[in-house]
C-alpha cells in the first residue's frame, strides 16, 4: 500500500509531501516514509504507538468481528467496538477485514531509527491497540509524541484536539 502512495503523489505530480495516516493508514505512512525519504516532508502517526514495532498490526479478532453475520454476534470487546465503528461509517466491513489481514507488517527498530523526516506520533489515553506514543516517538529521530486526551482508538481520530496538534506540526518550518 506504501507503493500506492507513492503512485498517487507521481499522479499529482508532487516531489515531496507531507503524509498522514491513522491506525492502518498510520502504518502504511511508516512504510512509506522508510522506502521513500526523499518524497516527505512531515508525517503524522495517527493511532499508532510502539505497536509499529513490538506487534503484528490489528488483532485477527477485528477481522473475525468484521465477518460476523452481525455486531450481536461479536463476543470479542475490541472486535466489538471496531464492528461497530465500521459499521456507523458505513465501511465495506468485507474489505476491512481482508484490509486488516494483509497490513500485519512491522517495521524494526532500525528500521524506525532511519525515518529521518520530522514525525507526530499521535495515539489516544486510553487506546489499547495502538501502544504506546511516546516509546514510539523516543525511536524515531525527529520523532515527537501527542497524547489525545480521553480517546480510545475509535474517537481519537476525529478529536478536535488531535486534528489541531497535526495541523500545528505540518504548519511548522523545516
Amino acid at each position: 500500500m506504501a507503493e500506492d502512495v507513492r503512485a498517487l503523489l507521481d499522479y499529482l505530480d508532487l516531489t515531496r509531501s507531507d503524509v498522514m495516516g491513522y491506525s492502518m493508514g498510520a502504518r502504511i505512512t511508516a512504510f512509506f516514509a522508510l522506502a521513500y525519504p526523499t518524497r516527505l516532508r512531515r508525517a503524522v502517526f495517527g493511532g499508532l504507538g510502539i505497536h509499529l514495532v513490538d506487534g503484528v498490526g490489528l488483532p485477527e479478532s477485528i477481522a473475525e468481528a468484521l465477518e460476523e453475520p452481525s455486531l450481536a454476534d461479536v463476543s470479542d470487546s475490541i472486535g466489538r467496538t471496531f464492528r461497530a465503528f465500521a459499521e456507523q461509517t458505513k465501511s465495506d466491513l468485507e474489505a476491512l477485514a481482508a484490509c486488516i489481514r494483509g497490513s500485519r507488517q512491522t517495521l524494526t527498530r532500525a528500521e524506525v531509527k532511519a525515518i529521518r523526516a520530522p514525525v507526530l506520533v499521535a495515539v489516544g489515553t486510553k487506546d489499547v491497540v495502538a501502544g504506546s506514543a511516546h516509546d514510539l516517538a523516543a525511536l524515531l529521530p525527529s520523532g515527537r509524541a501527542f497524547d489525545i486526551p480521553r480517546r480510545d482508538h475509535m474517537l481519537a481520530v476525529g478529536d478536535k484536539t488531535f486534528k489541531a496538534a497535526a495541523l500545528r506540526f505540518l504548519a511548522e518550518q523545516p
